[in-house]
């Protein structure tokens, strides 16, 4: 009697993250999928964030005198200094919630719930911290030059992700994310960008749509600016989680597209269920 094949493990759903080479609309959408599956906990970590980011960046606006109501500032003036600081905190943002993020695709792509996962350490978290102000400063120094942030930003964008997915040390997720981030023509580099400017023109029309409502309320440009302060952190939420969880999608890919992690996964279904440590990597 011939012997039954060996049935892998798959995970009980569908994958948010395909194991296989995906297009820019693919990534994109597999961003979103994982912002919806996971938007509890990677919306409330982002908004957190994002309301701190406004508590640093407010009353240096101020000190200028420029309110939001006001509309798009001058960068050509004193207000670039703060623009900067503001490109540079996105950054930073945006690579400590790939802790968040590189949780979430875990579970997606091995099926082992969330929950399962355990409670993220306070080490950890400390570690994605330093990661995070290690892997913005090139972004803030770089917007403070202008075009030099178009390097800065992608240049360790993925290290949060790498640390958590791979269990590197924060160093080895420094570079592990410069690796990444130069392999196959700045694939990777190329998409963060992307990712990064239709997310800013979609917070632009955003923004200047809420300012427009300043002309049906009785409030001066001081005064509105407690409507656009929540409306600016909602919509920052929104882009940096999915900007984020773009980041955790762009790791498994580029490990299916180049290091064979689709193969590698699908054979250690056949002998076992997944588990976490089936994505770190010992090398």
């Amino acid at each position: 009697m011939d012997r039954a094949a060996p049935v892998a493990h798959q995970p009980p759903h569908e994958r948010a993250v395909p194991l296989r080479p995906l297009t820019l609309g693919e990534l994109l959408d597999a961003a979103m999928q994982l912002v919806h599956r996971n938007a509890r906990t990677l919306l409330t970590a982002a908004a957190v964030l994002a309301v701190l980011e406004q508590a640093v960046l407010y009353p240096s606006r101020l000190a200028l005198d420029y309110h939001l109501a006001s509309g798009p500032p001058d960068l050509f003036s004193d207000y670039w200094p703060v623009f900067a600081l503001g490109m540079g905190l996105e950054a930073m943002i945006i690579v400590a919630l790939g802790l968040v993020t590189g949780r979430a695709v875990v579970a997606d792509v091995t099926g082992v719930p969330a929950r399962a996962l355990g409670r993220l350490r306070a080490s950890m978290i400390a570690k994605t911290a330093l990661v995070a102000l290690l892997a913005g400063a090139p972004a803030l120094f770089g917007a403070f030059l202008g075009p030099v942030w178009l390097v800065g930003y992608p240049l360790f964008g993925l290290a949060a992700v790498a640390l958590y997915v791979e269990r590197r040390s924060p160093a080895g997720a420094l570079g592990r994310a410069a690796a990444l981030a130069f392999r196959g023509g700045l694939r990777v580099t190329g998409v963060r960008l992307l990712g990064w400017v239709a997310w800013a023109l979609l917070r632009f029309g955003f923004f200047l749509g809420v300012i427009a409502g300043e002309d049906f309320l009785p409030l001066d440009h001081a005064g509105y600016d407690w409507v656009l302060l929540p409306a600016l952190v909602l919509a920052n939420a929104l882009a940096y989680a999915s900007l984020a969880a773009l980041d955790a999608a762009l790791l498994v890919e580029s490990r299916a597209r180049v290091e064979g992690l689709d193969i590698w996964l699908n054979r250690a279904a056949l002998r076992r269920p997944l588990t976490a440590d089936a994505l770190v990597v010992t090398r």
